[in-house]
């Protein structure tokens, strides 16, 4: 049993890994034709022609990374689970984890927001992210008027003697996660709340509003 199963894992992340090559080298093919592109311009238009080769090539990431973990889940949205490790539905989730993608080049930008809501993230207006790391994008929800700081990460995931378990993480209007503070699974944040710097939020707390 344990040589049929161990075979079986072997096969599925001999996938992901073609996968994940897949997706990188479709990237840089396209990342280079627009280099490509921008160059043979160059003489006729000048350094707009890089610039603007520059700005399609960081949009060409955005959009092709996003689209590369959405396909991963076939674009549905992930459901609180809790499985044991060996369970076929942690392997997904795992390659899930490879094909994901943190658009952290984008941090401190507007653009950051409109790229989580194309992750799947439920972002309210307004919400200031200065380098925020969000694992599980469609278990998250986040209120209007946050504060995301550097480092802090939203993990709505935990692997715990040999099981792994996943739930819903909701943020509140007006929050503050501070530098390198870190949201456990299945906790809330209530309006106006404030996780200090390198802070825990452990799992399934409820941090009442202000």
């Amino acid at each position: 049993e344990l040589k049929r199963r161990l075979s079986a894992k072997n096969k599925h992340n001999a996938v992901t890994i073609g996968l994940y090559l897949l997706a990188w080298w479709t990237f840089w093919f396209g990342a280079g034709a627009l280099t490509f592109a921008g160059l043979e311009l160059f003489a006729s238009v000048g350094a707009i022609a890089i610039a603007a080769a520059g700005v399609l090539i960081l949009a060409l990431r955005v959009v092709h990374f996003s689209l590369i973990e959405r396909l991963s889940t076939k674009f549905r949205d992930l459901q609180p689970k809790e499985v044991s490790i060996y369970d076929p539905y942690f392997w997904w989730h795992e390659r899930f984890w490879k094909l994901s993608w943190q658009p952290l080049i984008l941090d401190g930008t507007p653009f950051k927001n409109l790229t989580w809501r194309l992750q799947g993230v439920r972002i309210g207006k307004r919400v200031f992210d200065d380098g925020c790391a969000i694992v599980e994008k469609t278990l998250v929800s986040i209120g209007d008027h946050c504060t995301l700081s550097v480092r802090s990460i939203v993990q709505a995931h935990s692997q715990e003697s040999g099981a792994f378990k996943s739930d819903r993480i909701a943020i509140g209007s007006g929050c503050t996660l501070g530098i390198a503070s870190l949201v456990h699974y299945g906790a809330t944040m209530g309006d106006g709340a404030v996780l200090a710097p390198d802070s825990f939020l452990m799992k399934g707390e409820e941090v009442p509003a202000h």
